[in-house]
């Protein structure tokens, strides 16, 4: 099966309402994506404005795999993608009546299929290779869908993409649909794009493919909007496991899928195929009985393929644990990047306090700091949000100075004062002078498992 895939977390991931890579994440994601082995990255609408345009340049820069990125059928668009130095340019109309009443303000479909004709045309005299994208083709009448093909072919486009854009059909419809379109066309490279809305998504990728489409849309973690698309780290192991394909680092799924949660600040749920922390996990003393003796008595996949650690344990009820805390000293130099530092360092929450805890919670009180204090926190990122704040012994909880850096960015901040660091965020901080209170809040049980290493 020659499956290919066109990887579009750096677009479609975009537009989910909690998503927005900045250009240094998107740097890491396209080497990252790149290197675990789809066939394509697509990335931004460079026309929409400067810093857009300087994010598609850079992952062009930084990916190892061809790029394309996004252009309406205008031609300041479609000269934005040239002037970002992406390969091809993903150019998209839709022509049913719901679309051009919504859209198009009811312009008659004729007018629009040739702005789509003479759009392909002029991006192919600019040099650009062309993905024509039939958007809410999943409601769009079959003849249309033949004709605007047949305008697209003949205008040029190197592929034509099928995009159910709200996640219509269901999959033998949309076999039967792609296998007419396939079959009448057998010239078109087609490609399909499905959105999630009815959870079929990966249902629906493996009908299209299985009616003889050769490019497959996902995006990591299956983000994107509303529900998302299909998930690359599932199709991938689709592929390399039940087809045969050995083109991917599955090794990369999981920690490729934290570095796109940790940036997108999208998690999922540990029950996620493939990349949920709940996958090699197993609960039921049956299970955990069954898989001690033999791990594929109760999983489909082999741990090791991802470089998984099968766990075979249960975490106490909550309403079976001590809710009330006693917490303990402890030298910083317990944890990676710290060192020991001025005052007494309490933990007064964390995994060993509380064996299900979701939070780390730390607190020091300062009585001197050194007039040269470098500190003692190297820089580092944390996978999850965290929080710092600093109380003075003075009144008002003032008297008490520090230095903090996030993202690149210093500030020195008088307390009382509070710096949100945001998942994924280089950070550190030192004290500058003063006597008060330090806590550090990391959304995390274990503080080892929330530190993000990105390696080059």
């Amino acid at each position: 099966m020659n499956t290919k895939i066109i990887d579009c977390t750096l677009r479609e991931g975009c537009q989910t309402i909690q998503c927005s890579f900045d250009i240094e994440q998107s740097v890491i994601l396209a080497k990252k994506i790149s290197a675990f082995g789809v066939d394509m990255i697509e990335c931004g609408h460079p026309y929409i404005s400067n810093f857009e345009m300087d994010r598609v340049k850079a992952v062009v820069n930084a990916s190892a795999i061809p790029v394309l990125a996004h252009a309406r059928c205008r031609q300041e668009d479609i000269d934005a993608v040239a002037a970002s130095g992406a390969q091809w340019v993903g150019m998209f109309a839709s022509f049913n009546s719901v679309s051009l009443a919504a859209k198009f303000h009811d312009l008659p479909q004729e007018q629009i299929i040739a702005l789509f004709s003479d759009s392909i045309r002029y991006a192919k005299s600019q040099g650009l290779l062309v993905r024509a994208t039939i958007e809410d083709a999943s409601r769009t009448s079959l003849s249309d869908l033949m004709r605007i093909t047949r305008v697209a072919q003949l205008a040029g486009a190197d592929r034509v993409c099928f995009a159910d854009s709200v996640g219509a059909l269901l999959p033998q419809e949309t076999f039967e649909i792609l296998s007419d379109l396939t079959k009448e066309f057998h010239q078109v490279e087609f490609e399909y794009h499905v959105h999630n809305d009815r959870g079929l998504a990966l249902a629906n990728t493996l009908e299209a493919m299985r009616a003889g489409v050769r490019w497959i849309s996902a995006s990591c973690n299956g983000i994107g909007e509303r529900a998302g698309i299909t998930d690359t780290f599932q199709l991938a192991t689709l592929l390399q496991t039940k087809f045969g394909s050995a083109r991917y680092q599955l090794v990369d799924a999981l920690p490729l899928s934290e570095l796109v949660a940790t940036f997108s600040r999208i998690g999922h749920s540990p029950m996620h195929p493939i990349t949920g922390e709940n996958v090699f996990a197993h609960a039921a003393k049956l299970h955990r009985q069954a898989s001690e003796k033999d791990a594929s008595s109760y999983n489909i996949f082999d741990a090791s393929i991802f470089h998984a650690k099968s766990v075979i344990e249960k975490h106490p009820a909550m309403h079976e644990s001590n809710l009330f805390i006693q917490p303990f000293e402890k030298s910083a130099t317990e944890l990676r990047y710290h060192r020991h530092g001025p005052g007494k360092r309490f933990v007064m929450l964390d995994y060993r306090l509380l064996e299900a805890s979701p939070y780390y919670f730390i607190a020091r009180h300062v009585d001197a700091i050194a007039p040269n204090e470098q500190g003692h926190v190297d820089s580092h990122r944390h996978n999850c949000d965290s929080v710092f704040m600093f109380l003075g012994d003075e009144q008002d909880y003032q008297g008490l100075t520090v230095e903090v850096s996030i993202s690149g960015k210093t500030q020195t901040m008088h307390s009382p004062a509070t710096a949100f660091v945001p998942a994924g965020a280089e950070h550190t901080y030192r004290f500058l002078h003063g006597k008060g209170s330090f806590i550090n809040f990391v959304h995390k049980g274990k503080y080892e498992d929330s530190l993000l290493e990105i390696s080059a």
